[in-house]
């Protein structure tokens, strides 16, 4: 096995999982309990342990105040992906994930012992959303097929990005088939959710093939959108016919990334940054994925300031105060995936990596080491 390849694609799955439980102890926090939690600051400059009042939840942690590095559903949705491409042998189709998310909630004392309640309502609704993509015509809650497949948010979110984004790691050095297995993926997604996966896809795939600086990868993710770049000639409807607006989310993450160089420091930065996203909504993708995106291109790739700034992301009250931290977990596993890819698990503090390998094998049953290594066995045999 290529050990380089293997750093970079465990770096992937340990910067996300890092980014991830570092933002879940702030997400959605208020200016006051960031206070409370970081000793009276109004920053999250370091990697926190979760605070003994810290309460579970099936869409977070699953047990209350557990160990630093423990990582929210955002880290369990990834491995079903990478798990599912583990047992299958290779990239897998929509139907295959969706049988997987079946399993998973039918058989969830076996995938997750000890946390059977808290499964079945995580991922209710995605095992209704897989029925209904398999064609069930009776669906086992009662509800009819068509009102699953309508009954999501309604408008892009930020889903796929989090469960699919690394679909990046089954194609090393051909983003352009990561973009296109991302978006195949995405039975559970509409509208510019499914192409900012992609573009995510797109990097990781970029990435962990070396060689490349931060903001390449950057372009990479920007430039991939299958109608950037080509003629007409390679299209029965003719550009035109999309108009100016058809890279809608790679256009408004251009407007953060112009950000990044502008600012000067790390808080005008951040300051900057969350001031442009404020119109959109919570789980938008433009935000999800762009904010790591600008951090990255500011930081040039450092991979611990590159989180950092991700989980600062904030909102403010009318007098321009802070108000709270936005959704800053699925941001900082964002980031933390991208830079691990990008520069491999040495780039994070050995003790971080350690810490975030354990306890996501004590409390999520996801051993990142096993499957980052699977995963390479499967797909890359040759090194």
């Amino acid at each position: 096995m290529d050990e380089q390849l293997y750093s970079r694609v465990l770096g992937c799955m340990v910067g996300s999982a890092l980014g991830d439980a570092w933002g879940a102890v702030v997400e959605g926090a208020s200016a006051e309990r960031v206070a409370e939690v970081t000793g009276g600051k109004d920053w999250v400059g370091e990697f926190l342990p979760f605070p003994q009042d810290f309460e579970s939840h099936p869409c977070g942690l699953w047990e209350p105040a557990p160990p630093r590095g423990t990582a929210t559903d955002d880290t369990r949705y990834n491995h079903v992906l990478i798990e599912c491409v583990i047992r299958n042998g290779g990239p897998i189709n929509s139907q295959f994930l969706a049988i997987e998310y079946i399993e998973r909630y039918r058989d969830r004392a076996r995938f997750y012992p000890g946390h059977e309640e808290m499964a079945e309502q995580q991922f209710r609704w995605l095992y209704e959303a897989a029925c209904a993509h398999l064609g069930m015509t009776e669906l086992p809650s009662g509800i009819a097929p068509y009102a699953v497949r309508g009954q999501g948010l309604g408008f892009p979110s930020l889903h796929t990005l989090i469960s699919l984004g690394l679909a990046g790691l089954l194609y090393q050095g051909e983003p352009e088939k990561a973009y296109a297995k991302a978006v195949e993926l995405s039975f559970a997604e509409i509208g510019y959710g499914r192409t900012a996966t992609g573009m995510m896809a797109a990097m990781i795939s970029a990435a962990i093939d070396g060689g490349l600086t931060a903001k390449e990868m950057i372009k990479v993710g920007l430039e991939t959108d299958p109608l950037t770049g080509r003629g007409e000639a390679d299209y029965p409807t003719p550009l035109w016919y999309y108009g100016h607006g058809h890279q809608v989310a790679a256009n408004g993450i251009r407007k953060l990334l112009a950000i990044s160089d502008e600012e000067q420091d790390d808080r005008a930065f951040v300051d900057a940054l969350s001031r442009a996203v404020a119109p959109l909504h919570f789980w938008d993708p433009i935000d999800i994925l762009g904010v790591p995106m600008a951090a990255i291109s500011f930081s040039d790739g450092d991979p611990v300031r590159s989180i950092m700034l991700s989980i600062n992301e904030r909102e403010y009250n009318a007098d321009g105060s802070f108000k709270r931290l936005r959704d800053v977990d699925c941001s900082g596993a964002v980031a933390g995936a991208l830079v691990g890819a990008l520069q491999g698990v040495e780039a994070f503090p050995s003790e971080w990596v350690a810490e975030v390998i354990a306890a996501n094998k004590k409390v999520n049953h996801i051993d990142l080491e096993a499957n980052a290594r699977q995963l390479c066995e499967t797909l890359f045999p040759e090194g």
